[in-house]
């Protein structure tokens, strides 16, 4: 008896409308080709959220909070804050298409976090919210500098001690005694709804503090428990893995191969559990990337810490490079005020506004082509200057 073989291809598909990334098996001849970009994904087609998904939502963060300094910047111009909200609406906007659609795939069980424990992600998410987290380490895991900043600031307002503990604070509508009793995947649906109504509320958009407290906190928390109990083999950093394109054959790399067996595993009806080495690929381990370590992150929840003295080193030709935590995002930001300057000089009425404009974005892409060359920067991240 002859076994049928699956001669169906992994895809990285991005979305046109929301530029969101997500996984697929698809045959040679449905007209799908690995790093296509279309206008949507049908609605059978069972998705894997690829692990620069969320990562891709960081740019509109990033243009939301740099045009808030921007703004801290000069107080008094009138005219530049009207233009600078502008920029914010224009990212809130991206940032809402983005968290709506991988909200309503989640809930309509068509999108699924591969090699990730859907009860392990809901544990850490109550968690984090009852118990709390250490806000410094989040800082230097995730590489930003919010959560420590919003309990500074917190503490001169209240002319108190800054707490040192994070904790995800669902809305009222959300309340976690009212989400604990949810089964994994409806839980975590209703989790990306208490983000977007966040999002969504203008409130939270009077400055940097209140985005940074009510918004973005909240999102970098839940990238947080997505690489913490998501197996490490699904974040691509093995160095098989790096340069995704259409030119080049990923399917016999381990990271096409573990989506592959999430995939097929996904329909046949079985879900990732920890610890479950069924479909698994055996492979060296990964690069570890300069964003995070993963067995670090999930000792945090077992009550454990890390050093933010530890650096992972990457080879680079004959050198050993190391690259502290926090490097890459300190070499986005400016390239992502970069971008917003460019957005501006649209809107500039002078005769060479626009060869300035093509000669920074030109300058811009290939710095940071270069950086991910070097592997100082993920090769996963997305470029901002691509949204300018």
């Amino acid at each position: 008896m002859s076994i049928a073989v699956d001669n169906r291809q992994v895809v990285l598909l991005k979305s046109l409308r929301t530029n969101n990334r997500f996984y697929a098996l698809v045959a040679p001849g449905s007209g799908f080709k690995n790093a296509d970009a279309i206008v949507d994904f049908p609605p059978d087609m069972p998705l894997g959220i690829a692990y620069p998904c969320l990562e891709d939502g960081l740019n509109d963060f990033a243009v939301i909070r740099t045009t808030f300094e921007t703004i801290d910047v000069f107080p008094d111009d009138d005219e530049l804050r009207v233009e600078m909200m502008g920029i914010i609406e224009d990212a809130r906007s991206n940032l809402t298409r983005r968290l709506e659609e991988l909200r309503d795939k989640i809930q309509a069980n068509q999108a699924h976090f591969l090699g990730t424990d859907l009860n392990e992600f809901k544990d850490h998410v109550v968690h984090m919210a009852s118990k709390g987290t250490i806000r410094r380490t989040l800082d230097n895991m995730m590489k930003v500098d919010v959560f420590d900043s919003v309990s500074q600031t917190e503490a001169k307002m209240r002319n108190t001690s800054p707490d040192p503990m994070y904790r995800y604070q669902f809305l009222p509508e959300h309340d976690l005694s009212l989400l604990r009793p949810l089964p994994p995947r409806v839980f975590i649906g209703r989790l990306f709804d208490d983000v977007l109504d966040s999002v969504h509320n203008n409130d939270n958009y009077a400055g940097k503090y209140t985005f940074d407290k009510n918004v973005f906190q909240k999102f970098i928390a839940v990238m947080f428990v997505n690489y913490a109990t998501t197996d490490p083999m699904f974040y691509g950093t093995s160095r098989e893995d790096y340069g995704v394109s259409s030119e080049k054959d990923m399917q016999e790399t381990p990271l096409y191969q573990a989506v592959k067996s999430a995939l097929q595993d996904l329909e046949r009806g079985i879900e990732y559990r920890s610890g479950n080495t069924r479909g698994r690929v055996s492979t060296p381990e990964p690069v570890e990337d300069a964003a995070f370590a993963p067995d670090d992150l999930s000792a945090l929840f077992a009550g454990g810490d890390l050093s933010a003295d530890a650096f992972p080193t990457f080879e680079h030709g004959s050198r050993s490079v190391e690259i502290p935590y926090g490097t890459e995002s300190k070499l986005v930001k400016p390239l992502t005020l970069l971008a917003d300057a460019v957005r501006l000089l649209r809107n500039l009425d002078h005769p060479r506004a626009e060869e300035i404009r093509a000669m920074t974005i030109l300058a811009s892409k290939e710095l940071f082509r270069n950086l991910q060359e070097l592997s100082i920067v993920s090769p996963l991240a997305s470029d901002p200057m691509d949204e300018a």
